[in-house]
């Protein structure tokens, strides 16, 4: 999708795009370009530190990973996790956070909702990409791996951009009798 005035005036904040009440305070493309990397880094950070963990301390009997294997792990899931979120943060985040700013429904629990709901497919999607084990997606433990990382995502965008937790409605002007 070709970057126009309009899909770029569709991306500021609702109050400086049209003058209605405020439903972000920030820029969506904020949200959009810092939240995709909050997953897969924190992934890399977590794998890398049970490696690191698992180093040390253990007998013989149960062989610890090398450190080459994690560091090689670790980076696979920045290098392929960080443009993979990209791409679904841009089609499905962006688009529907749009959508809900549009119908003045956009709070962090609407997009979150719909983050978590989107994590396990994504997850899944990510798996089979990588030709891994997506049916451990399926799975309940999978499931819900998947969707806090939905969740997490979505916050980080929702805090990005200045989303807020509830959508404020303004009063309505009572019709004069």
């Amino acid at each position: 999708m070709p970057v126009t005035p309009n899909t770029l005036k569709e991306m500021l904040p609702l109050e400086e795009a049209t003058g209605q009440s405020i439903q972000h305070k920030r820029s969506l493309w904020r949200g959009a370009l810092i939240s995709p990397w909050v997953v897969p880094t924190g992934l890399a950070l977590l794998l890398g530190i049970i490696g690191l963990v698992a180093s040390f301390g253990l007998t013989d009997e149960h062989l610890p990973p090398e450190r080459g294997v994690v560091l090689g792990i670790v980076l696979m899931v920045i290098v392929i996790g960080v443009p993979f979120t990209y791409l679904v943060t841009f089609l499905f985040v962006v688009p529907m956070a749009l959508l809900l700013r549009t119908l003045r429904v956009l709070s962090a629990a609407t997009l979150c909702l719909w983050c978590i709901l989107l994590g396990p497919t994504a997850m899944y999607a990510f798996a089979w990409l990588l030709k891994g084990q997506p049916e451990k997606v399926l799975e309940p433990l999978g499931f819900a791996m998947a969707a806090s990382y939905g969740l997490i995502s979505g916050a980080a965008f929702c805090m990005a951009s200045g989303v807020r937790l509830w959508v404020h409605r303004q009063p309505q002007a009572r019709a004069q009798r």
